[in-house]
Parts: C-alpha cells; structure tokens; sequence
C-alpha cells in the first residue's frame, strides 16, 4: 500500500515554505543587499522591494540569495534522516528555492522583464547576454528538478503518491502567494507580470517532475508526512500575518 500522507500537513508545510522564500528573496536578497549596498529602500511588499536608485547587485541579490539558499535546504533535508515532517519541508524549501532561481534567468532572458533584466540592462551585446541566461536557466531548471526528484522518492514510492507530494504543495504555495500579491499596492499589472509567473511558472516543474521518478528504486521504508495539528495552527497564524503585514506592504519613511 502506497504511503498515506496528510494533506493538510503538506499544504500547510507548503505555504510556510512559500513565506519563506519570499522573505529571502525580498527581504534578505534585495532588501539587506540595498543596507549593504548604502542604499535607502522605500517599500517592501510580498512581491517587491522599491529602493531610491538602481543598483545591479541588489536586483540580483534575491536570486543569488534563492539559489544559495535552495542547496542549503536541500543539503539540511538530506541530514534531517527519519524526521519526515521536518525533511519533506526542507525539500520543498529546496525546490522553491532552486526552481524560482533557475526559472528568474530563464524568464528574464525570453522575455526581458524581471530582475536580470534590470541586472544587464545598458550592458553590450544584450541578444548574447539574455540567450545566455536563457539557455543557463533552461538547463539549471532540468538538472535541479532531477536532484529534486531523486531526493523527493522516499516520499514517493509510485507515480500515484507523487500528486499529494508534488503537486498540491505547488497549488497549495501559488494560491498563497497570489492572495498576498493580489493585495499589492501595484496593483494589477505586477500581480500578472511578476507574481502570476514566479508561482505558477516558476514552480511549474512540480507539475511534470515525476517523469524523473521513473528508473529510480522504489524506497524500502517510504517516509510519510504525519497529520500535525501544530504545525496547521501556526500556518494560519503566520500566513495570515504575512498576508496582513507584507500582502499591502511596508512602507518605510525616511526624513
């Protein structure tokens, strides 16, 4: 018998998990690279961060910052052994993370919108720089979903089981977001540009993923995600507090 996962659980490991990449990505990638940077930011939303003037290192801080991160996740999901809970939300830390940076150099360089646009912006040879990003993401994207997929199969002993690991957290994690996006002051047109794409493009591997399940050994153990009420009481309290403070954002007054 297939392992019998708690829905509930995976969801709710999926929405914190997509709180935090987004705090990385806005908050430790763009908004301490600005700090660092002399930089005065002015606005930090769920989907943005606004500084007084450009500066390439602080637009790609978050992706640098999100791949960074996703081998930190993946490496800590690998130690993490037995504690099933605890190693299946550090691997979906890991594919947020490593997804969104591949997926960020490969939507930048198609359709020259993002932040690696703003990162190459004014420099030569822009047709050779976005193919370049583009081929890079493309490639980064298949190879970080294989290693995904290999560490995911404990969880996943058949194809069946891998719609309730795989893809209800990225339904679960892209319907968060886009409640917080959807309360952007940008209004609109960056929920679409920008937040639309990073969840259900970005993520969009965890729809066709387990095509790398095939070939690999079915677990003798498989590793199941328990039901954990705790875990569901502090996903409503923290992704309502994160809809509340981040959805409309912060905005900082400076004299």
């Amino acid at each position: 018998m297939p392992p019998v996962h708690s829905k509930g659980t995976i969801i709710s490991l999926a929405v914190l998990a997509a709180a935090t990449g987004s705090l990385l990505h806005e908050g430790l990638g763009h908004g301490l690279t600005a700090w660092l940077r002399g930089d005065v930011v002015t606005e930090w939303t769920s989907n943005h961060l606004d500084s007084v003037r450009p500066d390439r290192l602080v637009d790609a801080g978050g992706t640098l910052v999100n791949l960074a991160a996703g081998f930190i996740f993946l490496f800590a999901a690998r130690a993490a052994g037995r504690r099933c809970n605890l190693r299946y939300f550090l691997w979906f830390l890991a594919a947020l993370n490593l997804l969104h940076a591949a997926g960020y150099f490969l939507f930048s360089g198609v359709g020259n919108v993002g932040d690696w646009a703003q990162v190459i912006a004014g420099l030569p040879h822009q047709g050779a720089l976005r193919a370049v990003m583009a081929a890079t993401g493309a490639l980064g994207y298949v190879v970080f979903l294989r290693i995904l997929m290999r560490d995911l199969r404990p969880f996943c002993p058949d194809r069946h089981t891998y719609n309730t690991v795989g893809r209800l957290p990225y339904y679960a994690a892209c319907a968060f977001m886009c409640i917080a996006g959807a309360f952007d002051p940008m209004g609109i047109k960056l929920f679409l540009i920008s937040t639309v794409p990073a969840y259900f493009g970005g993520l969009s591997g965890l729809l066709w993923g387990d095509i790398f399940l095939r070939g690999l050994p079915a677990p003798g153990q498989p590793l199941v995600v328990r039901r954990s009420i705790p875990v569901w009481i502090a996903t409503a309290v923290l992704g309502f507090l994160f809809v509340a403070l981040l959805g409309g954002g912060i905005e900082f007054i400076h004299p």
